[in-house]
C-alpha cells in the first residue's frame, strides 16, 4: 500500500476484507460484519480498486482469494486484532458489566464441550458473546482471527502460547439395539458390519486409518461425511459403526439411543491444548476467557471412561 494515504482510508473496507478472506463469500461475509450483501460487494469492489488487485475471484459456486489476498490474510488478521485489543483494553476486566464478545476456533470433534462452555461464561458474565468458527484444517492461521483455539497439542506457531487440557480417548458407537453389540464388541463384529468415516480434510491418513494399519485389520468404509457432527444421527437409524471421540458422543448418546463400546484396537489417545497468541497474554479479559475454556474442557475430558460389558 506504498503512496496510499491512510488517513483517507475506511477502517470499515479492512474489516471487510477480513470477513471476506475468511468467508470467501459475499453474502456470508456481509452476515458475519452486520452489513447488507449490496454493501459489502461495494466494499470488495473499493478494495480491488484500492489495491490493485481482484482480490477474490469466482471459483464454482464460492470465491478463491489471489495470491495477494492470501498474503494479506494473516497480517490484517494480527492488526484487526491488535485494534480490537486496544479498544477493547480494560485495566481490570469486570465479568459481570462486559460485553465483549470472544472468538474461539473450535474443530467438531470437541464441539460437544461448546454449551457448557458458554454456560459458564454467561454464569460470570451475562453479557457477554462467543463467537465459534471451524479450523478448516489450519488451526493456526484461523488463530489469526481469534482469540483461542482448540486443536492437537502438536500444534505449533510463531509466537503461539499452549496449555495442555487433557486427551480424547476413541469409543465406537452404534445403536442401542444393533445385532452386532450383544454382549462385547469383538473385532470380527467390528468388521462385519458398515462404518462411517469423516474425511480428512488434508486428504492424510486419521488416526483410526494409521491404528488398523498397525493392526493389520480392514474395515468396510461404506459412508464417508465431512464432520464428526453428522455421524452420530446416521448411526442412530442404521446398522453402521462409528469410531469417534468419546467426549463428542457422550453429551448425545443418550439422547440419540446410542451405545458406546471400546475400540477392538489399540487406538492412541489424542493430546488437547488450548492456543493463544503471546500478544494477548497481559490482556485480562482474555485471561478470564482462555481460564474459563481450559476449566471446561479439561473437566469434560476428565469424565470417566467407558467400560466394556
Amino acid at each position: 500500500m506504498h503512496g496510499i494515504d491512510l488517513s483517507a482510508i475506511d477502517l470499515n473496507l479492512l474489516v471487510a476484507l477480513d470477513a471476506l478472506l475468511a468467508e470467501r463469500n459475499v453474502t456470508r461475509a456481509a452476515s458475519r460484519i452486520g452489513r447488507t450483501q449490496p454493501a459489502t460487494s461495494h466494499a470488495l469492489s473499493r478494495l480491488r480498486e484500492l489495491l490493485g488487485d481482484p482480490l477474490l475471484v469466482r471459483s464454482g459456486r464460492g470465491m478463491a482469494p489471489t495470491p495477494r489476498a492470501l498474503a494479506l490474510a494473516e497480517p490484517l488478521g494480527h492488526a484487526l486484532a491488535d485494534i480490537r485489543r486496544l479498544l477493547q483494553e480494560e485495566g481490570e476486566f469486570d465479568a459481570p458489566r462486559t460485553t465483549r464478545t470472544f472468538r474461539l476456533v473450535c474443530p467438531d470433534l470437541l464441539a460437544a464441550f461448546l454449551p457448557e462452555l458458554l454456560g459458564s461464561m454467561t454464569a460470570d458474565a451475562p453479557g457477554v458473546g462467543l463467537a465459534v468458527r471451524s479450523p478448516d484444517g489450519d488451526t493456526v492461521g484461523a488463530l489469526a482471527n481469534a482469540d483461542v483455539a482448540l486443536g492437537p497439542a502438536t500444534l505449533e506457531g510463531s509466537g503461539l502460547v499452549r496449555r495442555g487440557l487433557g486427551r480424547v480417548t476413541w469409543v465406537v458407537i452404534a445403536r442401542r439395539d444393533h445385532p452386532g453389540v450383544r454382549g462385547r464388541l469383538t473385532l470380527k463384529r467390528w468388521c462385519a458390519y458398515p462404518h462411517i468415516q469423516v474425511r480428512a480434510r488434508d486428504g492424510g491418513p486419521s488416526i483410526l486409518d494409521r491404528a488398523l494399519a498397525a493392526a493389520g485389520v480392514e474395515r468396510r468404509v461404506s459412508l464417508h461425511v465431512p464432520s464428526f457432527l453428522v455421524a452420530p444421527e446416521v448411526v442412530a437409524r442404521t446398522d453402521h459403526f462409528f469410531t469417534a471421540p468419546r467426549e463428542l458422543v457422550a453429551p448425545i448418546a443418550e439422547r440419540l439411543s446410542l451405545r458406546m463400546c471400546p475400540v477392538p484396537i489399540p487406538i492412541p489417545e489424542l493430546p488437547v491444548a488450548v492456543f493463544w497468541h503471546e500478544r494477548f497474554q497481559a490482556d485480562p479479559g482474555h485471561r478470564w476467557f482462555r481460564e474459563v475454556v481450559a476449566e471446561r474442557v479439561s473437566a469434560a475430558l476428565r469424565r470417566e471412561p467407558i467400560k466394556g460389558p
